[in-house]
């Protein structure tokens, strides 16, 4: 079978289940009425005065209320069939006076015939009893129907506004994850390309050797990088080598004119998780705009702590007037916190603050177990 076909039979057989235990609940609950019926006739009887059994009692009062039981499960299986068409005002309203108009005659025919049968009286009696019902127990009836109807009809609007929330929510969480994958495939190319850059520039300066040392580890940043798009999270240790070999890279083609400071707090962060792809941006951005636009020494500085149960990822780097135009759009950094901002739901963070001298990225993202994220 086709999986738009199962997926279709699989929601028709849950929708049938539903119906079936609420015409299981709709009979309890009936049959729970007939029970305080029967209780409240045995506490006003005499028990002298008494001429059925208890059993028969509570039997008669459960079939007397039978036919409002049968109608609330002719109602569900209705609003079951066209919810939509059913939970409208206007067939509301409609369906309310039918059951008022066909369920009031109902009630009180079936509550006579029951009443006589039980009795030992013969049914000529039935239209002089008839005759003989008050209007006030015609209210109650009256009362006892629509009660039950606006009841049920509440009950599956309920449950209608539950659903839509729940597609809604369902929905939202689809756009966001096609989303997040669109900016994760978009960091992937931009990387790419700024590591081809770097590589480009090496062969330019007839350094075949270096060039060709940074191609292996570009082969092996790749590998990282295609393994990491099959994976929703990753540890922060892995994270941070993947940084390593990256600066490692553009060491080659910089040299001595980039420093890499490293401030690493001693923690096991293999067991912390993060997004894959998350610091790399922000050190491809300390690069493009601390190094690559000047001939300056460029010193970056890169902290990795433990803070109130956050995991901050700080990158330092001086700022320079450039000696050339800078070609960037700022992928990397709006990526990474639009990023964050749907996988954290506000609770992460991207700060950037820039002074006459320096540049600093932070990045702040509530602590979890590698287990449970």
């Amino acid at each position: 079978m086709p999986r738009q076909g199962t997926e279709l039979f699989v929601g028709k057989a849950g929708k049938l289940r539903q119906l079936i235990v609420m015409c299981a609940l709709l009979f309890s609950l009936w049959s729970c009425i007939a029970v305080f019926h029967a209780l409240a006739f045995f506490l006003d009887a005499q028990p002298n005065t008494l001429t059925q059994s208890k059993a028969s009692i509570l039997l008669q009062y459960w079939l007397i209320i039978t036919p409002l039981s049968l109608g609330n499960c002719l109602l569900a299986v209705a609003i079951w069939y066209k919810p939509e068409q059913i939970l409208k005002p206007r067939y509301m309203i409609m369906s309310a006076l039918l059951m008022v108009v066909f369920g009031l005659p109902l009630l009180n025919a079936n509550k006579v015939m029951i009443t006589l049968l039980f009795a030992d009286k013969p049914l000529s009696l039935f239209l002089p009893e008839i005759k003989k019902f008050s209007a006030f127990y015609l209210w109650i009836d009256m009362f006892l129907i629509l009660f039950s109807y606006f009841l049920q009809i509440g009950f599956a609007a309920w449950q209608r506004t539950v659903a839509r929330e729940l597609e809604l929510i369902s929905t939202q969480n689809e756009s966001l994850e096609l989303r997040l994958q669109l900016l994760q495939g978009q960091l992937k190319p931009h990387f790419l390309f700024n590591a081809l850059n770097s590589i480009s520039a090496l062969v330019r300066g007839a350094d075949r050797q270096l060039a060709a040392t940074a191609l292996r580890q570009l082969n092996a940043l790749l590998r990282y990088v295609l393994d990491s798009s099959k994976h929703e999270w990753l540890s922060v240790a892995d994270e941070l080598q993947f940084v390593r070999d990256y600066l490692n890279m553009q060491l080659l083609r910089f040299g001595d004119r980039m420093q890499i400071v490293w401030h690493i707090e001693d923690r096991d962060w293999q067991a912390v998780p993060c997004p894959p792809l998350l610091m790399q941006p922000s050190v491809e951005n300390a690069i493009h705009h601390g190094v690559e636009t000047h001939h300056e020494q460029c010193r970056i500085e890169i902290q990795l702590s433990m803070v109130d149960g956050k995991t901050i990822f700080r990158i330092h780097n001086a700022v320079f007037a450039p000696s050339r135009a800078s070609g960037g759009h700022g992928l990397g950094i709006a990526s990474t916190r639009e990023r964050l901002q749907i996988l954290y739901q506000g609770r992460a963070s991207l700060v950037t603050t820039q002074t006459a001298s320096e540049f600093i990225a932070e990045i702040s993202i509530p602590q979890k177990t590698l287990g449970n994220s």
